[in-house]
């Protein structure tokens, strides 16, 4: 199972917010480039950066992500206010290995033929839920679209990568809820799950359900568990 560091920002700074909430963000860093360096270092299997102003419509860190791209040997995957095919290219071309797009997949402002012309092993789609239903638009509009029957229609389409993010948990701590993983067995070995991490214990679940990996943010951030730690459990090494 894979282990990647979320690195969410906004006005050019590390955060973390609570269930989506801006009232609720926690800074962590003012410099994200040696953010990323020091993630780097800890050989984890990729850096999961989400342009938070961007996702929310009310600004954007590209020159930031750029700089990260630029100084980072390892993969990176990008998110947030992807909206058409052209903030697609523009992501790849300073260097992203894989774009995460939520909203655009739901809204048909981003044709899926299209998208899924760069290569369906680069594309995520961002099944964002609360209370088992697709939410879209920073968090702020839930849609009719329940999880399991949302994640077979884009498989049977050809999207290959997910990445489903319990709204609800996210950023709070307070661990997994696996009643949304079991709808997720299908399809776990290609979804990455993030939302509520806690604990090594939870890191361990996530890999008896097989997913593909997990996106670690505020349980590292604020060193509940050592990222050493949870590289050693999904690597089958002594922990």
């Amino acid at each position: 199972m894979e282990v990647w560091p979320s690195v969410d920002l906004m006005k050019g700074k590390v955060v973390r917010l609570v269930k989506g909430e801006q009232e609720k963000m926690i800074v962590y860093s003012d410099n994200p480039v040696k953010t990323a360096e020091n993630w780097e270092k800890m050989k984890v299997d990729g850096l999961h950066i989400i342009d938070l102003d961007a996702a929310l419509g009310i600004g954007s860190n590209s020159e930031v992500i750029r700089k990260i791209i630029q100084k980072s040997n390892i993969k990176i995957q990008v998110g947030g206010g992807l909206h058409s095919i052209r903030d697609v290219e523009k992501i790849f071309e300073i260097g992203s290995c894989r774009a995460i797009i939520g909203t655009g997949i739901f809204t048909g402002q981003i044709d899926h033929a299209e998208l899924l012309k760069f290569g369906a092993e680069k594309i995520i789609v961002a099944i964002d839920h609360s209370q088992g239903k697709i939410v879209i638009n920073g968090w702020k509009k839930k849609l009719a679209l329940e999880l399991q029957p949302t994640i077979q229609g884009l498989w049977n389409q050809g999207f290959r990568l997910f990445l489903s993010t319990n709204v609800q948990r996210d950023g709070t701590l307070t661990g997994l809820d696996t009643s949304y993983l079991d709808l997720l067995h299908d399809f776990s070995e290609q979804i990455y799950v993030a939302g509520g991490i806690s604990s090594l214990n939870d890191i361990r679940v996530l890999k008896n359900y097989k997913i593909r990996g997990v996106i670690l943010g505020r349980v590292i951030y604020d060193r509940l568990i050592d990222i050493s730690d949870a590289l050693k459990v999904t690597r089958n090494e002594c922990s």
